[in-house]
């Protein structure tokens, strides 16, 4: 008998589909993974060489161990929904892995065949039931109408009780295909789809690739666009135009553009500016999203006009199927979180769709099932994205749309879910995104491993040099240790969340910036020994970027306030005076953030609102100058003797880092990160400079790629 299936556990390896089921859900896994799992099911409690594992996994192939290695972390956490699960899979050290739990093999014949005897068994069980009380009920004649009344009057109770109370049943993931694999697909874009293609974003460098893919797979292609990054916001109503825009960095508002699917010049939609658009079901119109609301506009550009307002940022909009209702994603400016509302097609009855259930609400990018049935999107829980479902109102039984179903788990997020044309399909996109520091040395221009214990995004040296804050800025979580490793603590707790962490000259503090419960974005103060964090000072504004001075006697900081007429974001740096708490604003030409004292004193360096150009303020004088511009100006850092400033610039090619001397404000190549962008990297980012004055780098090592999730309807 043929057997395909390995099952051991909760868990079901189905060889011929090629896929890792957890009782019943599928749990993603790349080919590789599978084929790792697959020889290691194959000889349970077995010590399996890691040349064997190499010849079977990458025959003829020089691949180095390190792959083999993050494949079992992959199993280890997909086995063990996070820990590390050394029950599971043993290393045995300089040798290979053991598989050490109880393995047996089943074919589907099998389960059906006992099924059925299970079932033979039950009704003939059922029949010798059935029989004796048939001749009870024969024998009392007299008695059998009334009982038989009372059955039926009960069975119609029982049944009406249990479908108003019982829980809708609600669709299901049951098995997940990998369309793509360049892991360099950019999860910012949405998918969009026209039925036959889906539309997505792949980040190449200093620049962004419009791509396409079959619905049903195969090699993607670059579409020919009319821009150097150009991004697909919809589809029209009748497939013959494409809704794009384009922009140089994401998250800024974008000029809007109409451009027909079989090609041609695209045409500008007046002088609208998104950051967010999707066309109206009767095809003639426009909506888009601005910072103080949702707007409409004709397809000619004409007509523009408020539509509603919104506490926040609209975007990501979805019209459901029958057109009466518009949902969308509200970006709160009070603070890190993301809600989906709902509307009518007039902009009235403006309501939350799942008010309380996440705090803070982490909910976007919703999509609708084409029959009206479902509503998915993406929710944050437990450092997890996946993707959610809720069955909307029955007809015959109107109520609220009921609690949502999680659909996809494991070690992947899983975003951005789009529904198929035929609702049996839901494309989305995975990641698996892993940061790594490195270290540039000077002397050998190379990138080094360091830190290699640690992931994050963040690094800050106390002044003494001494000890290392990190942290993630996406996770929100962050801890302390001694530069040689020892000494770790995490600082952060599921009621203290943050990021950027910056020791005070002294070493005993660390100011950070996280969310307080009202939602808006403060600076807090935190003891580097742990313990509960204060409020840099109270105040109902937000708050950012804190920089102490030198002495440890002021903090600069920003705050970000909404402006009463446009809507948008104001940065403006402010000095506070810790001994007596007075805090006084620091003129700027302009909106400016991101201060950095240097190590003097003397200066704080700052970019401009807009990321393009790079300013320092003379504190005596009070005079700011410009010291450099580029694309996208990313961290800065000091020299240790003050006498120049580092800084990256993210959207030039290959991502330089420069130096500008304050001397004559002439800037310098340090180094760029061509080499590393031309193999696995998706993205460099500099970091810090280390004690040494070596440059310090996060590497984020892999992207998403796009999967079909298919669905058991119910």
């Amino acid at each position: 008998m043929n057997r395909s299936c390995y099952a051991f556990g909760d868990f079901c390896l189905d060889v011929s589909d090629r896929q890792l089921l957890h009782s019943g859900a599928p749990v993603p896994l790349p080919p590789k993974v599978f084929d790792t799992l697959l020889i290691l099911v194959e000889k349970p409690g077995h010590l399996i060489d890691k040349d064997e594992f190499m010849q079977k996994l990458w025959p003829g192939i020089f691949v180095g161990e390190d792959a083999l290695a993050r494949n079992i972390s992959v199993l280890r956490k997909s086995l063990g929904d996070g820990s590390d699960c050394q029950e599971l899979i043993v290393t045995v050290p300089k040798r290979g892995y053991r598989f050490t739990v109880a393995v047996r093999q089943v074919s589907t014949v099998e389960q059906a065949e006992d099924q059925t005897a299970a079932a033979a068994e039950a009704r003939g069980t059922f029949g010798r039931i059935g029989k004796d009380s048939f001749d009870f009920l024969y024998s009392w004649r007299s008695r059998a109408a009334l009982l038989i009344l009372v059955l039926a009057v009960g069975s119609i109770a029982g049944y009406v009780t249990f479908r108003l109370l019982s829980p809708p049943r609600i669709l299901r993931v049951v098995r997940s295909t990998q369309l793509t694999t360049s892991a360099k697909v950019d999860p910012w874009a949405r998918l969009v789809s026209d039925g036959s293609r889906i539309y997505f974003l792949e980040r190449a460098g200093d620049h962004w690739n419009l791509m396409q893919t079959s619905v049903s797979g195969g090699e993607p292609q670059i579409v020919a666009a009319p821009f150097r990054n150009t991004v697909v916001l919809d589809v029209s109503p009748d497939h013959a135009n494409l809704l794009i825009a384009t922009f140089t960095s994401r998250g800024d508002r974008m000029p809007l553009w109409t451009w027909p699917v079989q090609g041609g010049a695209p045409k500008r939609v007046g002088e609208v500016m998104v950051y967010s658009a999707v066309w109206c079901p009767n095809n003639r119109q426009i909506i888009f999203g601005m910072d103080d609301g949702i707007y409409q506009v004709d397809v000619e550009g004409t007509n523009a006009h408020k539509f509603a307002a919104t506490d926040g940022t609209p975007g990501e909009f979805s019209w459901s199927p029958d057109g009466r209702v518009l949902r969308f994603t509200v970006y709160s400016q009070r603070g890190f979180n993301w809600a989906i509302w709902e509307i009518r097609p007039d902009g009235t009855h403006p309501r939350r769709l799942l008010p309380g259930w996440n705090n803070p609400p982490e909910e976007s990018r919703g999509s609708w099932s084409p029959d009206g049935k479902y509503f998915l999107f993406q929710s944050r829980h437990a450092k997890a994205t996946d993707i959610w479902a809720i069955r909307e109102e029955r007809p015959l039984f109107p109520r609220h749309p009921a609690e949502p179903v999680r659909l996809t788990g494991g070690p992947v997020d899983i975003s951005t879910p789009l529904v198929s044309g035929d609702g049996h399909r839901v494309f989305a996109i995975g990641e698996r995104g892993r940061n790594e520091f490195v270290r540039y040395d000077f002397q050998s221009h190379q990138f080094l491993p360091a830190f290699t214990d640690i992931q994050g995004e963040w690094l800050d040296f106390s002044w003494d040099r001494e000890w290392i804050a990190f942290g993630s800025t996406g996770q929100r979580t962050f801890g302390r240790m001694k530069s040689d490793g020892s000494q770790r603590l995490n600082l952060t707790t599921p009621g203290i969340r943050g990021y950027a962490p910056r020791w005070s000259p002294d070493g005993r503090l660390l100011a950070y910036t996280g969310l307080t419960s009202g939602g808006l974005i403060k600076i807090f103060l935190i003891s580097a020994e742990g313990g509960s964090p204060k409020e840099l000072f109270p105040e109902d504004r937000n708050q950012d970027d804190p920089s102490w001075s030198p002495d440890g006697k002021f903090i600069a900081f920003v705050r970000a306030d909404p402006p009463p007429a446009s809507g948008g974001l104001s940065f403006q740096i402010y000095l506070l005076d810790l001994s007596t708490k007075q805090i006084s604003l620091i003129p700027g030409p302009g909106g400016m953030r991101s201060p950095t004292w240097s190590p003097d004193g003397r200066f704080i360096a700052a970019k401009t609102e807009d990321l393009h150009q790079l300013m320092l303020l003379d504190i005596r004088t009070q005079q700011w100058t410009k010291l450099s511009e580029g694309t996208l100006v990313n961290v800065m850092a000091w020299s240790k003797d003050g006498k120049a400033l580092y800084y990256q610039d993210l959207l030039e090619a290959n991502e330089p880092v420069y130096r500008v001397r304050l001397s004559d404000h002439k800037r310098e190549l340090v180094t760029s990160f061509e080499t590393l962008l031309a193999g696995s990297t998706q993205r460099a980012a500099f970091v810090t400079l280390a004690p040494d004055g070596s440059l310090i780098a996060t590497l984020t090592r892999a992207g998403g790629d796009i999967y079909s999730l298919d669905l058991d309807l119910p």
